[in-house]
């Protein structure tokens, strides 16, 4: 699921299908009970409800990169406490004789997806990865909070230094976190199809939640909507992918 401000702490809600308040996105929910070649399917929901840095923290990196120096992390961010509890919840799932394991995400969740399975390759198969971000809007990382642009290009020296990337990432120009060219970074990874779905136009789908049109940039929040359930069912994409690992 995506996360809220990093002072703030995520939302799980029991049954939630919005992905902010930590439900699974309907176009993952649909895998349920599905076989891929001789194997079935279960999906598993990980809400964190953690907090993350406090602002006056936030403000005390920010004033280290400002003056030219190099942080050092002494406090953790959301999504480094979020890749903890899904690795330990991994680590329970091995207990229990789970081998075959697959991560899904949107937005945060996402990008703690992909962090993990770079480190961790021997324990989790492969990651669908939908609209990855964590480091909020990009005029904040690139410009307003450069803290956090720090915490992302440290996150991203992390996932560079695997070689065995498996997964499929999905990535729309519309997106105010990440788009296709900050991202583009993936692109170098030879086992992560990199799909810019693009051509689908924010405004001609519906909030999920709510009976409304979206807005020319609401692409980050696209992938709850029935036009990208459409769209990933008339290009089978998930099934491929995961029938190509197994």
């Amino acid at each position: 699921h995506g996360s809220i401000s990093d002072d703030k702490k995520d939302k799980c809600l029991k049954n939630g299908e919005y992905e902010w308040e930590g439900g699974v996105l309907p176009t993952i929910k649909k895998l349920h009970n599905r076989k891929i070649n001789g194997l079935t399917i279960k999906i598993y929901k990980l809400c964190s409800g953690v907090k993350g840095m406090l602002v006056k923290n936030q403000k005390k990196y920010r004033k280290i990169v400002k003056s030219g120096k190099k942080i050092t992390l002494t406090h953790e961010y959301k999504n480094i406490k979020r890749q903890n509890i899904i690795l330990d919840k991994i680590n329970q799932f091995e207990k229990l004789g789970f081998k075959n394991i697959i991560l899904a995400g949107h937005s945060a969740g996402a990008w703690a997806s992909l962090n993990l399975q770079s480190r961790f390759p021997d324990k989790i198969k492969g990651t669908i990865a939908l609209n990855p971000a964590f480091a909020g809007w990009k005029q904040e990382w690139q410009d307003e909070y450069p803290e956090w642009g720090a915490f992302r290009e440290n996150e991203i020296n992390i996932i560079k230094e695997s070689n065995n990337l498996k997964a499929i990432l999905f990535s729309h120009n519309n997106d105010k976190f990440e788009d296709p060219e900050t991202l583009s970074f993936f692109k170098d990874f030879n086992k992560l199809q990199f799909i810019d779905y693009s051509e689908i136009d924010p405004t001609s789908c519906y909030w999920p939640d709510v009976n409304k049109k979206m807005k020319k940039n609401d692409g980050h929040s696209l992938d709850q909507t029935k036009c990208f359930e459409k769209y990933i069912e008339k290009n089978n994409y998930f099934i491929k992918f995961l029938e190509d690992l197994f």
